[in-house]
């Protein structure tokens, strides 16, 4: 069994994650979060706003799905949001073309040319995958979800990005704040109407992101924190370089002089790493001239190695001020800000991270089998489903009542998961599978001295600890990610 059919496995079985309607077959591209997968899924997110917003006093909005046509116009998306798509000739089958070549040439990167994208699948011999037949030309399809406000009122779609909400609202949050820079961030849910969705969390149709919009003066890169973080490293793939090397903040700047992206750079790394990403599997990279979009004055994605292969789990770009001069075009309103008698439009830095692919790349990298042929799921204390689970050693002789009492007291401060039905081990087994890395244990020494047998999850060693201990210990543990006695 491979590596995500086993991952699939415990995430059916589990409930963290499966297909959305599936008593009707389901649609690619749809999954619901199970109790498990919901809560890893929260926490993800939770601990994005405390680790981007709250601590750097960022602003926060919850903009709407439905997104009036003329938005959409003004970024691009209605003429230019699409993908390349060939169909089969002799059974009608679609496929997005320029990932049909990436599988046989992995080095291929689209360029927009759709003769040359025609060329390379004949070149290559590409056949259709279902009846093996001759693939034809290469079309475009917009990859928006349309749908029309009122009965009969203005077109609309579902929005394929969270950014436009953020450019939408700066004049309102200017006008409020009257400052820059202003950074606003976002979480919420996305919408692409992919060609052939695949690869389970990896390629949705719906999704969430998180994203943050850093508006500043041109030439003003000044941002609170640079010299905390500047000498930190990441890995970057440079233009034109085919491995990974380590730079700091500092040193991404004689690539690109931008304090600012450079500055988000650091902090999407330490982000990343503290939820348990493999940094020897995960790097950013540069995107080439000929990749960067119009309106970019550099992007750099963040990449991570997978089993389905290097996947993009976010994305960095300097946007100039594109974004809110083609909405002042738009929408005939002045966008210009004025500070000390200087009117001009902000530049944008963004940061935009996927939840969806995160998860799954958090999943597979935190995959375990260990030596009783146990497999789960070594994630981060952070954003564990559960960070605690209470068993009772057996259900009679008082245990039971004793051990409800820790669930009572431990749920205070916790999510805690509790059991009391087979046997210890299978129960511990239970808990390790979907990652709650702590276990208590009540047993007949917790009735004579109050305390318990405290288990953790990676290496199955046990400490005793005093119920009145039990916050702190755990607290502690949880903010120094141990996951083993030792």
């Amino acid at each position: 069994m491979k590596r995500y059919e086993e991952i699939m496995e415990i995430a059916l079985n589990r409930l963290i994650f499966f297909p959305s309607h599936e008593i009707y077959g389901g649609k690619a591209g749809f999954y619901d979060f199970g109790n498990v997968g919901a809560r890893i899924k929260r926490k993800i997110e939770n601990y994005w706003r405390e680790f981007f917003v709250r601590k750097h006093n960022f602003y926060e909005l919850e903009g709407a799905i439905v997104t009036p046509e003329i938005v959409l116009k003004a970024s691009g998306h209605v003429e230019e949001f699409t993908d390349p798509a060939v169909a089969c000739k002799k059974c009608g089958k679609k496929y997005r073309a320029d990932k049909l070549v990436e599988e046989k040439e992995k080095s291929y990167v689209f360029d927009g040319n759709k003769e040359k994208l025609e060329e390379k699948i004949k070149e290559l011999g590409i056949k259709c995958k279902a009846c093996k037949g001759e693939l034809g030309e290469v079309f475009f399809i917009n990859l928006m979800f349309p749908t029309q406000i009122g009965y009969d009122g203005d077109k609309a779609y579902l929005r394929p990005e969270t950014a436009q909400n953020i450019f939408t609202s700066f004049s309102r949050v200017f006008k409020v704040e009257k400052k820059l820079p202003i950074a606003i961030a976002q979480i919420g849910r996305s919408f692409r109407n992919e060609i052939s969705p695949r690869n389970v969390l990896v390629r949705l149709r719906e999704m969430t992101q998180m994203e943050i919009e850093y508006f500043f003066e041109e030439g003003k890169d000044e941002v609170e924190g640079w010299e905390k973080v500047k000498d930190k490293k990441f890995r970057i793939k440079l233009q034109g370089e085919k491995e990974a090397r380590w730079l700091s903040g500092e040193e991404f700047l004689k690539y690109f002089d931008n304090k600012i992206l450079a500055f988000f750079l650091v902090k999407e790394w330490e982000f990343y790493a503290n939820l348990g990403l493999k940094e020897d599997k995960m790097w950013f990279r540069f995107l080439e001239d000929n990749e960067t979009p119009h309106y970019s004055k550099a992007n750099v994605d963040m990449e991570v190695e997978t089993s389905f292969g290097v996947i993009e789990i976010a994305g960095n770009a300097y946007r100039t001020d594109y974004d809110l001069k083609r909405h002042a075009e738009f929408s005939k309103k002045n966008i210009e800000v004025n500070i000390e008698g200087r009117k001009f439009i902000p530049h944008v830095v963004e940061l935009s991270m996927g939840v969806d692919r995160l998860m799954f790349c958090l999943l597979e990298h935190s995959f375990v089998k260990n030596e009783k042929g146990w497999s789960y799921f070594s994630i981060s204390p952070l954003i564990a489903p559960y960070e605690v689970s209470v068993y009772p050693l057996m259900k009679k002789d008082g245990l039971k009542e004793k051990a409800k009492e820790v669930e009572e007291m431990l749920k205070e401060r916790f999510d805690v998961y509790y059991r009391e039905s087979g046997s210890i081990g299978k129960r511990y087994a239970r808990g390790d599978e979907i990652a709650i890395p702590y276990a208590i244990t009540i047993d007949y020494q917790s009735l004579e001295d109050d305390t318990v047998t405290l288990r953790y999850r990676d290496d199955g060693k046990q400490e005793r600890i005093a119920i009145k201990d039990l916050v702190k210990k755990i607290e502690e543990n949880i903010r120094k990610g141990k996951t083993k006695l030792e």
